[in-house]
């Protein structure tokens, strides 16, 4: 919204000009517009106008040392010029000095005794002194800012009071900004006993070492400054005592879980400190993931690991026409992953002015970041980091970075690109790009540069939530030799893996394409039978098909389907209802000898319980039309080959009920999906440990090897998310088509859906309670009545209890954390 034009501020400036305009041919004065709007121009000529006065024939736009040290004080009953710039400044202020006279009365006096209680001097006279002018001749303000918190502007005006002349007079704006954040950095370094001449606002080595530790139940001037810093940091805290109490805390202990850094308990010291008062925090510290613009050989790659990095950031091109040759290879790719580190991908060609950022740069250059991958064959559900390497203030991220991204998005829709979209940037530029978030704009990963610790859009900016990589130290050098290496340190917070193999990307587009096609053909079937054509019978058909392509049943002929019918009603499956085990026994036997089953061959029979019958014909017929389906997917968090055939069979399972099999219909989906997984893998326990009957043993076994990707297990992280997916699925297949929630859940809204695939199971059918998905698992962890004979199925008879509990409660524990984790 535009400035409105103040008569009083174009006063102040028809004044400068007519009364310092003389001095412009000399360069001492410049002459400024007479707009009414106070800004830099009409505070610079007032620096300069009091220069003039002050003799200074150098004069310049700054206040500096000079104009400070000769700047007089100026009393009430004092006039001429000096008191019409006091007058003037306090104009542009927004105070009201009683006129614009020259003299020093009553108005003057108490606008200025206002201003001094605004920078947090409530008992001061209206006088004034050089600390004062040089804080009125400036833009900064003295009242609460939109945006600004009024506990800030209390610790300023705290600040102000304790340490200006340590440092000066800082803004009381509400604002936590480099201002404030160098008069907290003065305010330490004068209580660790530096001299004001030896004082920086930085952190140094004598800052650094001096640093304090307090410790729970300490009163003393180091925990209210650590108070204050809590609060710039986005906390509320009560800063009106200097006891580090409980409160203080808990509050730096949730302020160490955002960033991942380590805090002793009961104790805040230089790490916790520094982190506080800097973006980037404890440089020194370790690190687990790094980025480089150097191409890796193995000798550096050995450096590497040898200094326990686990993941590199690596540039996916080069700058065109550029002198640097940092894009990665293929054969680099390669040693990368072979020597078991793991890759994120970074695009910058030149990403540090406005200039760089538009919306057809950005389509252009997600354009030559997707080519760049799909060469290197990096995987579907990479996140690829788009730089924005500068400190862009809102406005401009706004108005130019937001629409470059908008151009990402775009062609990321446009071809439905298999990747993710990640940014690198200021704390302040990854916050707002989240905020921008909406059905068409999307950003999946955060890459946050806290390095540029003196970047403002890190300054006064939390760490913003779901951050992906943390770069906090740039430009350090490692290795020797040939090992040589300058890299970056980047810490990981693991939502971002990074890929570690290589495969040409499957566009999940095509798997939804695929889909529709399918359905399009079910349609045409279910109308030349004259059958209607729902949503349900169209996803039925669909499901069918996909569960015959992964042997989740067979094409069943009506012979089958009638003998299978014949079979569950002679055969009283109700095992809830025996009393004693032999009973059990004498059930479950004769149903396998009376009717000729063996156990390998249940697998029909039971796929037909679970989801119905499989339509021979149909399936035909979409083999017969459709040659050119892409079924196959990469899983866009844990870029695992996903098992769609399993989801698809489970979900038609959860929307399917055989009439006569009703009363167990919920045991029945449960084990169709991770109940069977769960209860086949106590089997995998007891073949792993060679039939150990050590709990201790048992347990780790089991908690290490469960949903585990690097083991081959009858419960593989693949089932597991096949499984939670198909319930998150099929509840919702009544109400649209398996493509069009298909889409929704892997595409739109992937990061919310697959992201937090467990959460949202545990939300849909515990009404988020996870107290009682331990509850349900412990009941089948029993072994009673169906549960039973669903173990007996799957089994056999004669697995020991042991092993079960230990399947159960590595089970409860992956569930847990991985609910933990998508928080």
């Amino acid at each position: 919204m535009e400035t409105k034009r103040d008569e009083r501020v174009a006063e102040v400036q028809q004044w400068l000009n007519d009364t310092y305009g003389k001095y412009e041919p000399s360069g001492r004065f410049n002459t400024i517009e007479v707009n009414g709007k106070t800004g830099w121009p009409t505070i610079y000529a007032l620096r300069r106008a009091l220069q003039i006065e002050l003799g200074i024939t150098q004069t310049s736009d700054a206040f500096g040392p000079t104009t400070y040290r000769q700047c007089p004080a100026i009393n009430q009953g004092s006039e001429g010029n000096l008191v019409y710039i006091v007058q003037g400044g306090l104009w542009c202020k927004g105070y009201n000095p009683g006129g614009f006279t020259g003299y020093y009365g009553n108005g003057t006096y108490d606008a200025v005794k206002k201003l001094k209680a605004d920078m947090g001097f409530p008992t001061a006279s209206g006088n004034m002194n050089r600390d004062i002018m040089r804080g009125l001749l400036d833009m900064s303000a003295f009242t609460l800012l939109p945006g600004g918190r009024e506990e800030i502007r209390e610790i300023q005006q705290k600040l102000n009071y304790e340490y200006y002349d340590f440092y000066q007079i800082c803004p009381c704006n509400g604002l936590y900004d480099r201002d404030m954040n160098k008069m907290l950095m003065y305010a330490l370094q004068k209580e660790e006993g530096i001299s004001a001449s030896d004082a920086t606002g930085a952190w140094g080595p004598t800052t650094i070492e001096r640093c304090p530790t307090v410790s729970l139940g300490d009163s003393n001037v180091f925990v209210t400054l650590v108070k204050y810093a809590v609060v710039c940091n986005g906390y509320s805290i009560n800063t009106s005592s200097s006891v580090y109490d409980a409160e203080l805390e808990a509050t730096t202990k949730d302020f160490a879980n955002s960033l991942l850094i380590e805090k002793t308990p009961n104790k805040i010291g230089y790490s916790i400190i520094r982190s506080l008062l800097s973006s980037n925090g404890d440089t020194s510290r370790s690190a687990k993931g790094c980025d480089t613009s150097t191409r890796l050989d193995q000798n550096k790659i050995e450096t590497l690991k040898n200094h326990g990095y686990e993941i590199v950031g690596r540039y996916l091109t080069n700058v065109e026409n550029g002198t640097l040759d940092k894009k990665m290879t293929k054969s680099e790719v390669e040693l990368i992953l072979k020597n078991g580190l793991s890759i994120f991908p970074i695009f910058q060609e030149y990403g540090a002015a406005n200039s760089a950022f538009n919306q057809q740069q950005g389509y252009t250059h997600a354009q030559k970041a997707v080519q760049a991958a799909y060469d290197l064959c990096i995987p579907s559900g990479t996140t690829i980091y788009f730089a924005v390497d500068y400190d862009p203030q809102e406005a401009e991220i706004t108005n130019y970075v937001y629409p470059y991204f908008k151009g990402i998005n775009q062609y990321f829709s446009q071809i439905d690109s298999p990747y993710n979209i990640g940014v690198y940037g200021t704390r302040n530029v990854c916050r707002l790009l989240r905020k921008y978030e909406n059905a068409t704009f999307r950003i999946d990963n955060l890459f946050v540069s806290d390095a540029s610790y003196g970047f403002s859009g890190n300054l006064g900016f939390t760490m913003p939530e779901l951050w992906a990589f943390d770069q906090f130290a740039t430009d350090i050098t490692i290795g020797e030799g040939n090992g040589r290496i300058s890299i970056d340190k980047v810490a990981i917070s693991r939502l971002d893996k990074g890929f570690n193999l290589l495969s040409k990307p499957t566009q999940i587009g095509q798997v939804y394409n695929s889909l529709i096609k399918i359905e399009r053909v079910a349609r045409t079937y279910l109308e030349n039978k004259g059958t209607s054509a729902t949503a349900q019978n169209i996803n039925s058909l669909t499901l069918q098909y996909l569960r015959k392509l992964g042997g989740y049943g067979e094409e069943y002929t009506p012979t089958q389907i009638a003998d299978f019918t014949a079979t569950l009603e002679k055969i009283n499956l109700k095992i809830s209802y025996v009393q004693t085990e032999e009973e059990k026994y004498e059930l479950l036997n004769k149903f396998i000898t009376q009717y000729n089953l063996k156990r390998s061959s249940m697998n029909t029979l039971l796929w037909y319980c679970t989801a119905g019958p499989i339509d021979g014909d149909f399936c035909k017929l979409v083999d017969s039309e459709l040659t050119d389906l892409t079924l196959n997917f990469i899983d866009p968090v844990t870029s695992l080959n996903y098992d769609f055939y399993h989801m698809a069979a489970t979900a038609h399972g959860i929307d399917y009920m055989h009439p006569l099999l009703s009363f167990i219909e919920e045991q029945i989906n449960l084990f169709s999906g991770w109940g069977g997984d769960l209860t086949t893998f106590a089997k995998d326990v007891y073949n792993g440990t060679e039939g150990s009957k050590d709990i201790n043993f048992l347990n780790q076994f089991a908690k290490s090897h469960i949903c585990n990707p690097q083991y081959d297990t009858l419960f593989s992280l693949e089932d597991y998310i096949s499984d939670i997916d198909a319930v998150n699925i099929g509840l919702l297949l009544k109400r649209d088509y398996f493509s069009a929630l298909f889409q929704e859940y892997f595409i739109t809204n992937a990061k919310t859906n697959c992201f937090k695939r467990s959460t949202l199971y545990i939300k849909n059918n515990f009404s988020g309670d996870i107290k009682q998905f331990y509850n349900l698992c412990d009941e089948i962890n029993k072994g009673d009545g169906i549960y039973w004979g669903f173990r007996f199925v799957l089994n056999g008879p004669f697995l020991d209890t042991i092993y079960y509990d230990a399947a159960n409660e590595a089970f409860k524990n992956f569930v847990t954390n991985e609910v933990s984790n998508s928080r």
